[in-house]
């Protein structure tokens, strides 16, 4: 038997496991559930299932279908809302009587069916029914609540701020054609502020920028590769590295969600390879350098170091390699080699020159060098107080050429 139900009507779920179906004409039905707490706010961004999360607490997604174990759902969640949306950048992206979704409701033998009156107001996306607590019990509720704003007004709804390009740099939550949600950064900002309070604003430049080279939601392990020759010592005594070190953090926890930065220390040969991460990053760059001798400058050394522990990790994702130096290497031949052969594996190097540009010129020349499978290289120079420049100036050079890459990429089949 199946029970029928109308909008603002409610049933009894007579078991704990559930399977929520919804259907459309339309192709383009995205869907996901929201866990919400009785002020119907998520608890943070594991709270939204959708294709890029596809299971929290006893909710999972599966298509068109959203399964509830509902014995498993925490008791600090109080309902489960089960939204459609339509791909916003289609020419039909609004529901229409024709496409306005359905929904069945099957738990054990029991079938509960909700079909809304037609969505005709342009609405995008909406919550067609609400799974919920009640007397100790589990209950579904007919909704079929739609929003005209998309995904962005139910994100409101949940208490999330979206700003008007889709995403909030202080939320690791993003607006896309999938069920309104991409891959935000790889580290909630919660999670930056508990672990690491003082790379917040760090976090948040490196997300602005991101958004704006439209970058957000790539994955990319972020190397830092830093100069130790006789010349860098002022940089080092200022303060100039460890700051780089922190910017460098703060771009790799929207990258990479292990919190870590391999990094290597250069002169003539590899001095070090260690790393720094969100746990140990205060004063660390001091600390390490002091047990350094100071050298000469090679680049190839700590290219093939970055390359072998890239190979090592086995990452499915790219390597983003921030190259810093401050003058021309004694193996011109061998970096010119070693760039080349890099260019077939899923490696960018952008190289940063501190110092006058006339001490450069080499390393400039990388960023045009011929002979490669694709363009794996990005150069700027950040002058001689790299220290004054702004965060979002330097993550706006940072990202400067690696979105045309990571198309490059993928059009070689370097990356998937």
């Amino acid at each position: 038997m199946t029970i029928v139900l109308t909008k603002g009507g409610n049933a009894l779920l007579p078991t704990d496991l559930c399977r929520v179906t919804l259907a459309s004409a339309s192709t383009h039905l995205d869907v996901c559930a929201v866990l919400l707490t009785q002020e119907g706010k998520v608890r943070g961004d594991e709270d939204l299932v959708f294709y890029n999360h596809p299971s929290q607490d006893g909710v999972s997604l599966s298509g068109q279908e959203v399964h509830a174990d509902l014995a498993s759902v925490p008791a600090a969640v109080d309902r489960i809302a089960i939204v459609a949306s339509l791909d916003p950048r289609l020419a039909s992206a609004q529901f229409d009587a024709g496409s306005t979704p359905k929904v069945l409701v099957q738990c054990g033998g029991s079938q509960v069916s909700f079909v809304p009156p037609p969505f005709a107001h342009g609405e995008s996306a909406a919550i067609l029914v609400e799974i919920y607590r009640r007397a100790g019990a589990w209950k579904v509720r007919a909704v079929g609540q739609g929003w005209d704003t998309g995904l962005a007004g139910l994100a409101t709804d949940f208490g999330v701020v979206v700003d008007d390009d889709g995403t909030d740099p202080q939320s690791s939550v993003a607006t896309s054609p999938q069920c309104g949600v991409a891959p935000g950064p790889a580290i909630s900002l919660d999670k930056v502020q508990r672990a690491a309070p003082g790379l917040v604003n760090l976090y948040k430049a490196a997300h602005v920028s991101l958004v704006k080279h439209d970058v957000l939601g790539q994955r990319a392990a972020v190397y830092l590769v830093l100069d130790h020759s006789g010349s860098m010592g002022w940089f080092y005594d200022n303060g100039t590295m460890q700051q780089l070190a922190e910017q460098a953090l703060g771009l790799s926890a929207n990258l990479d969600d292990d919190g870590v930065v391999p990094l290597v220390f250069f002169s003539h040969d590899v001095d070090l390879v260690t790393d720094i991460s969100l746990d140990n990053y205060q004063g660390r760059i001091d600390t390490l350098h002091q047990s350094l001798d100071w050298g000469g400058t090679s680049y190839a050394p700590a290219m093939q170091a970055v390359i072998d522990h890239y190979q090592a990790s086995r990452s499915t994702d790219p390597a983003f390699v921030i190259f810093q130096t401050d003058g021309e290497p004694f193996d011109r031949k061998e970096t010119r080699e070693l760039l080349r052969r890099s260019s077939s594996m899923p490696i960018f190097w952008q190289f940063v020159g501190f110092g006058s540009s006339r001490d450069l010129r080499f390393l400039r020349s990388l960023d045009t060098l011929t002979g490669r499978t694709v363009d794996n290289a990005g150069y700027f120079g950040a002058g001689q107080n790299p220290d004054k420049r702004s965060e979002a100036d330097l993550y706006d050079l940072l990202m400067k050429e690696f979105p045309a890459w990571l198309t490059a990429a993928r059009t070689a089949g370097l990356l998937r």
